[in-house]
């Protein structure tokens, strides 16, 4: 089973500081996602590339077009010392600015798990592909009965399919943009185009009730990720 918090993490090189996605990619994999392991910040830790091969794909790129997603014991993993004091905030990887926050442009976010849906018991394992969505329903009450009634059961048909992970926005951290939706869903599969191109995904996203929360949601953001490193499973 996940831990009970997650914290979320879209990235991107910040332009002009002479860092380039190879770089950014070399970082993180090398320095940024050890120290979060390792220092006890997090016990997971797992990094994506945004991924855009399939049908569902919106046309509408996001700037960050990585993803670290990091499983905790810590509602409030950035808050702690064990990441202020325990992670450097610093790289000599940088060839101009040492200091992280010169060189990465960050969206951070703490979501606390509400379901943990495994059906074929796949246990901790970082997926090769995910999907996340993000949403703000209208109607909370109809949503939590849609994904637990249908959706959840229906997206377990996917060829391919792990598991799914559902999550509820936590504290903001002072790297949190905007006001993000207050749920998140993480879809784990072997194959996002096989996944979400098939007869299957079709059915699942074209019912009465899934159409329904999807256009009226506020917020609606489906993004798909590759998996690039894993620490810590």
């Amino acid at each position: 089973m996940p831990l009970p918090y997650l914290l979320h993490v879209n990235s991107r090189p910040q332009p002009d500081s002479g860092v380039d996605n190879k770089l950014w990619e070399k970082w993180y994999i090398t320095e940024h996602l050890p120290d979060l392991v390792n220092s006890g910040t997090t016990k997971r830790a797992a990094f994506y590339r945004e991924t855009f091969d399939f049908s569902l794909a919106s046309k509408d790129r996001a700037v960050r077009s990585y993803l670290a997603i990091y499983q905790t014991e810590f509602e409030e993993p950035l808050a702690r010392d064990e990441y202020t004091k325990g992670v450097r905030h610093s790289s000599d990887l940088f060839p101009k600015d040492k200091e992280t926050l010169a060189n990465g442009d960050f969206d951070a976010r703490n979501y606390k798990l509400i379901v943990d849906y495994d059906p074929k018991s796949t246990g901790e394992s970082a997926p090769p592909f995910l999907l996340t969505v993000e949403m703000e329903p209208v109607d909370e009450a109809d949503f939590e009965k849609w994904y637990s009634e249908e959706h959840l059961e229906m997206l377990s048909k996917l060829p391919g399919y792990r598991r799914s992970s559902r999550y509820t926005l936590g504290p903001k951290t002072p790297a949190t943009l905007g006001e993000p939706g207050r749920f998140l869903a993480i879809h784990e599969v072997d194959d996002v185009k096989a996944a979400f191109d098939s007869k299957e995904a079709e059915a699942a996203n074209t019912t009465p009730w899934t159409v329904k929360h999807i256009n009226d949601a506020k917020i609606f953001i489906p993004r798909a990720w590759e998996l690039l490193h894993t620490e810590g499973f």
